[in-house]
């Protein structure tokens, strides 16, 4: 599952990870139970991004090639995996409002794919 780490806190929301790079503005660390830096985009991607240098198709190949490739990246796939693993619910959370484009649906299917494999 993923929200927008403003939304309102549910219980149905299990573990609740902040994946971004940067801590939310007016947020209380009680909002999330752990913060993966690693799982966000890398400092340069993310400028690129908000600056309008490059388009959110651009955005999406350059991300996951980081998560395959950043030993640091790839290492909080397999923790969030592991935790979905463990915990069953695990909502990840960061600051864009949800319809918006953002990088924890990628990391979403991330973790799943992760999950599928480890299964066989």
């Amino acid at each position: 599952m993923t929200k927008s780490i403003y939304a309102e806190k549910e219980q149905s929301d299990g573990v609740r990870v902040l994946v971004s790079r940067y801590y939310p503005r007016g947020i209380k660390r009680d909002r999330f139970d752990r913060w993966v830096r690693n799982a966000s985009p890398e400092i340069p991607l993310l400028k690129q991004y908000k600056s309008g240098a490059i388009d959110w198709a651009e955005f999406t190949k350059r991300y996951k090639a980081q998560m395959r490739t950043s030993p640091e990246s790839k290492n909080a796939i397999q923790d969030l995996a592991g935790l979905v693993q463990d915990r069953k619910t695990v909502t990840l959370l960061c600051y864009e409002k949800e319809g918006e484009n953002c990088h924890r649906n990628i990391l979403k299917q991330l973790v799943e794919s992760a999950l599928k494999r480890s299964e066989k």
